[in-house]
């Protein structure tokens, strides 16, 4: 039984272990998660900006043609403002990018650590299994074989 009350023993450190990598995931999760989400905004901005400025240059090309001396500086510093977003906000995605393929990197490995902590966590159970299933065999042999011996006991008083 001190066997069986040792890997127990080891089998709730084993245990604690898987929760806390289990809990690391999640964390992890949440922050590739986030990362994503950021990745996500930052094209929708880049792909926002790049429709402004589109628009703006086919309304000067055409609609505000007319009126162009009057409205280029305006178009042309709006034009300026808007590249100016477009690039800061290209180079904000390169960063939220490198920032999501962190967190993917780091997900990984406590994925793999979590993994790692449940395989130990079941190797643990099955030995403890097998203990404790050899230990009832053991228990069970030995009262079969004082059973026996008690009835050859038995027999050999009532011959006396």
């Amino acid at each position: 039984m001190k066997h069986t009350d040792e890997l127990t023993q080891l089998l709730r450190l084993r245990r604690l272990r898987e929760d806390a990598a289990r809990l690391d995931f999640q964390r992890h999760r949440e922050t590739r998660d986030a990362a994503q989400a950021a990745v996500t905004a930052r094209e929708a901005e880049v792909a926002r900006l790049r429709h402004e400025r589109h628009s703006l240059v086919q309304r000067a090309g055409h609609e505000h043609a007319p009126a162009m001396p009057r409205l280029g500086i305006f178009t042309s510093t709006r034009r300026e403002m808007l590249d100016d977003l477009l690039e800061r906000a290209e180079y904000a995605l390169i960063d939220d990018e490198e920032s999501l393929t962190e967190a993917q990197d780091a997900l990984d490995a406590a994925q793999a650590a979590w993994q790692r902590e449940m395989a130990r966590c079941e190797a643990v159970q099955m030995l403890r299994d097998r203990v404790q299933r050899d230990a009832r065999w053991a228990d069970a042999a030995r009262a079969e074989r004082e059973l026996d011996a008690s009835k050859r006991l038995a027999g050999w008083e009532a011959v006396r």
